[in-house]
């Protein structure tokens, strides 16, 4: 193994996107139920949720992207190369997970 090992305080980034990802889910739901419980047009129940939705999946966006342009230290070795290249496939799938979860809930009846 070449290079120095790669710093634990680094391996969080590897559940970054799905951090992102579990805060919608609480931030969804709560408003959601907020929002029936207090009688809210569905309007703009529908609208406060896509909002909730567009920010969350901006913030894995915006890590997706700076992690993807970032060059990996070179001190590091191909630990940092690999550890990259895992973080950024990740923050894709939580990319997508966010999309496939929380999408359908802005087209669904809002409060039964």
């Amino acid at each position: 193994m070449n290079g120095r090992p790669v710093p634990p305080r680094r391996l969080w980034l590897l559940a970054a996107g799905f951090l992102v990802w579990c805060s919608a889910l609480v931030v969804l739901y709560a408003l959601h139920a907020i929002g029936c419980a207090f009688g809210w047009q569905a309007g703009a129940l529908r609208w406060s949720l896509a909002i909730v939705l567009l920010v969350h999946l901006i913030a894995i966006a915006w890590m997706w992207r700076h992690l993807a342009t970032a060059r990996p230290d070179p001190e590091l070795g191909q630990a940092a190369v690999f550890l990259q290249t895992v973080v950024v496939w990740t923050l894709i799938a939580a990319l997508v997970a966010t999309v496939i979860t929380f999408a359908p809930s802005l087209v669904l009846k809002t409060c039964i």
